[in-house]
């Protein structure tokens, strides 16, 4: 994935050490690389310090409803998942029809041991096993359904649970060879479960056509895309946000402006924090990060906790009840830079019916 993710502030046994990160990507298509409420005592929330961009979507204010249920399944197709994370462990989806080490397709999907997803770079059953994985996949599963607690840290919601699909690599990176493992990654979301696809990913050409037909076909099986506008401080959304499947979100800084590094364009939907988000790293440092790549995990988890409320709602109810309730900004209306706005957690899970 092509990052303009800066500004890391990775804090480590209370020594704070800066970075600035730039990810590059190199290839021919050069690709960016109703049921249990939340589990953790709401009615305290109020006593912890939670992130500035967690507090400014409303999602203490949803969680006075619910934190999300554990039906609620968001798959994030990226880098892979630090599972071992305290505040993570429990949030990752198990697959009920497997059982786990036996070395035998129990479920008959296809993939041997898949207990809480599938390493499609490795071709494995863990994104553990195998080769490292780069910090990104971690981060974005943090903003979508980290326990509130350390640092700070919170998804917006806690009470779901994480489906991870490795696809990048230990660079953060993928190539032209590896769109066919893009779009199995993408079907093997749709096929077991998964309601949402976070996808923190874009690409810096038209990609083939077998991925638009995978979002389409994810999309007519009533699973919500979630994209990213990219981070080239462009009037252009990129692919896959730019395809008419994928919801396309542009990033917002502590002002409210639109982020300098934020692309925009007509097929931005929503609008949301993206400047110095905090979360987590693999093994448990806590920092902060910007991009449009902590931006979606913010609207995949909003959207979670909609169907988390009225899990019967089709997807276009729930993306509607999303603009709906966000908060207009820039020109009055929807507009290409924030799209129908700012998006309120608080507000959505409300109005939700």
């Amino acid at each position: 994935m092509k990052h303009k993710d800066r500004w890391l502030i990775l804090s480590i046994f209370g020594t704070c050490l800066l970075l600035s990160i730039l990810n590059g990507v190199q290839g021919p298509y050069v690709a960016g690389g109703a049921g249990t409420s939340g589990t953790f005592n709401v009615a305290n929330s109020d006593s912890l310090a939670f992130s500035w961009n967690i507090e400014r979507i409303e999602a203490p204010k949803a969680w006075e409803r619910t934190a999300g249920s554990q039906d609620i399944v968001v798959a994030v197709i990226d880098s892979g998942i630090d599972t071992t994370l305290p505040q993570l462990a429990e949030k990752i989806w198990i697959n009920p029809g497997e059982i786990k080490g036996n070395r035998i397709d129990d479920d008959g999907n296809g993939y041997i041991d898949d207990i809480h997803g599938w390493d499609f770079r490795d071709n494995d059953s863990s994104s553990l096993a195998g080769s490292k994985i780069y910090w990104h996949g971690t981060f974005v599963a943090g903003i979508i359904a980290a326990q509130p607690g350390m640092g700070k840290v919170a998804g917006v919601a806690p009470g779901i649970r994480i489906m991870d699909l490795r696809f990048l690599d230990s660079k953060n990176r993928f190539y032209g060879s590896d769109w066919e493992k893009f779009v199995k990654a993408v079907d093997y979301a749709v096929d077991n479960g998964a309601r949402i696809i976070n996808l923190s990913v874009y690409t810096n050409g038209k990609p083939p056509l077998i991925l638009e037909q995978a979002l389409h076909r994810a999309v007519q099986h009533g699973v919500i895309v979630v994209g990213i506008a990219g981070n080239d401080s462009e009037p252009q959304v990129c692919y896959p946000a730019k395809y008419a499947s994928v919801l396309a979100v542009s990033a917002t800084d502590r002002d409210d402006h639109l982020a300098d590094f934020s692309n925009y364009g007509t097929e931005v939907s929503v609008a949301a924090p993206g400047e110095k988000i905090t979360s987590f790293f693999p093994g448990g440092a806590v920092g902060t990060s910007s991009g449009t790549s902590f931006s979606a995990p913010h609207v995949s988890g909003t959207l979670a906790l909609i169907l988390s409320c009225n899990p019967d709602l089709s997807p276009s109810q729930a993306v509607d009840l999303l603009k709906q309730t966000s908060v207009d900004l820039g020109n009055c209306g929807c507009d290409c830079q924030f799209g129908a706005g700012l998006i309120d957690a608080g507000q959505a899970v409300a109005k939700v019916r």
